[in-house]
């Protein structure tokens, strides 16, 4: 069919684009292509073939196919939300797709499936001004990469909603849950984490033996970790670190079989494992307070603990017993609304960039807090994955409180910075509608 991406800008008002349906999350699949054109016989059509990206503008990306038959063309794909639209130079004979459309598809799909979703920006790729402030760009010949800008975070697509979306599922509104205040060799305890998105484990609690300093009042030194593979020899526990070290124990067991985890058995139990892993943590520090020597302990690798602990890698730390509050900030600017979220005890908001799992360690007071959910902890190391930033198109507003919003606001609270009185009142859609046709 004739299609009109944006006329005048790049391809002629009648240039004609063929029309491809896509698969879920826009991939394009051989089996797919080869639906559309009758498949050429024998390796030799398939050998010396040359295509590269040459750009990505309003909306079209260019690819440069020299053939081994001796064509050379330009081809210009358009990504819709379930449609894939080509064009070519040689203007498609008879309207059907061509020989260099289908040997270049065939080409961009090498492994099997050709992935499109980068490249659909309702809103924004259409025109490249919008496009260059929310999105960086990078051309090569092998590959485009698109990205949101880091100061845009995490932006709403319409129609598709937030990228990595899945992580977590609102269920129940969190609730915080209340708990009473509670020179020689010497138990001390941990919190051995990491940080990051690959390779993170759940945090657990390890007992180590150390020697302390002449004084008392800290270990200068590590000897080992107690782990069911290497118990500490010839100690005496109190009845409080006897509990302790039963919860380490659980907790290594838990984190082992959650980092050994993919794929789908992964997404399936991992939530169980977390909220097990919260439920022994939420009987852990109160016992904790009550013990002399307690650090924190970057990990880097969960099977580094069956090593001799590095004191370079110590720190102290001080537990507390409040639980923080997640909630949420919708500020609007000219042509969008940004969303992210704050972390608040007593109403104080917690100054941290980075956190491991169900914790967060809040820089200006030194102190350690449990998250109260593991729902709070996926939701808010879902926003941190992109820069604690949400960001919506003004056009897509509307879609995005339906889809999304009105279930965050509905368990979380939302303050909302009202552009003229620079006030922060509470969300309520109501009062945006005034702010969406300005």
């Amino acid at each position: 069919m004739k299609k009109n991406i944006r006329p005048g800008i790049i391809l002629p008002k009648d240039t004609f684009f063929y029309t491809i349906s896509l698969e879920s999350r826009q991939g394009l699949t051989r089996e797919m292509l080869e639906l559309h054109y009758p498949v050429p016989k024998g390796r030799k059509v398939y050998m010396g073939n040359h295509v590269e990206y040459k750009g990505f503008k309003n909306a079209l990306i260019s690819v440069e196919a020299k053939l081994s038959d001796g064509s050379e063309n330009i081809l210009y794909l358009h990504v819709g939300l379930t449609e894939l639209d080509i064009a070519c130079t040689c203007g498609m004979p008879g309207e059907k797709l061509c020989f260099h459309g289908f040997m270049t598809l065939h080409n961009l799909a090498w492994f099997r499936r050709l992935e499109l979703e980068d490249y659909y920006w309702p809103g924004i790729v259409d025109d490249d001004k919008i496009k260059d402030k929310f999105l960086t760009t990078e051309v090569t010949k092998n590959w485009i990469k698109i990205t949101p800008k880091e100061k845009y975070g995490n932006i709403f697509k319409s129609n598709i909603g937030f990228a990595e979306r899945e992580r977590f599922s609102l269920t129940t509104p969190a609730k915080t849950l209340a708990f009473p205040h509670g020179g020689q060799e010497a138990i001390a305890y941990c919190i051995a984490y990491n940080l990051g998105e690959h390779h993170v484990h759940l945090p657990i609690l390890m007992a180590c033996l150390g020697i302390t300093s002449k004084q008392g009042n800290d270990i200068v030194s590590f000897k080992q970790f107690n782990h069911q593979k290497k118990l500490i020899p010839n100690v005496s526990y109190t009845a409080n670190q006897q509990m302790l070290n039963t919860i380490s124990l659980q907790q290594h067991d838990i984190a082992k079989r959650q980092y050994g985890m993919a794929g789908e058995e992964k997404k399936q139990e991992s939530q169980s494992l977390k909220q097990a892993m919260l439920t022994l943590w939420e009987q852990a520090i109160p016992l904790l307070l009550k013990e002399r020597y307690i650090y924190r302990y970057y990990t880097y690798w969960l099977r580094y603990l069956r090593s001799k602990p590095r004191k370079s890698d110590m720190r102290d730390c001080k537990y507390s017993l409040e639980r923080p509050v997640l909630s949420f900030q919708l500020k609007m600017y000219q042509d969008h609304f940004a969303l992210e979220a704050i972390v608040t005890v007593n109403g104080n908001p917690l100054q941290f960039k980075n956190k491991p799992p169900l914790f967060v360690f809040d820089k200006a007071t030194d102190l350690i807090y449990l998250m109260a959910s593991v729902q709070d902890d996926d939701l808010l190391r879902w926003m941190l994955l992109h820069n604690n930033r949400l960001t919506i198109l003004k056009q897509h507003f509307r879609e995005f409180q339906d889809t999304f919003f009105a279930e965050l606001s509905t368990f979380y609270l939302v303050h909302f910075i009202d552009p003229n009185s620079k006030k922060i009142e509470p969300y309520d859609y109501n009062n945006i509608t005034n702010y969406l046709s300005m």
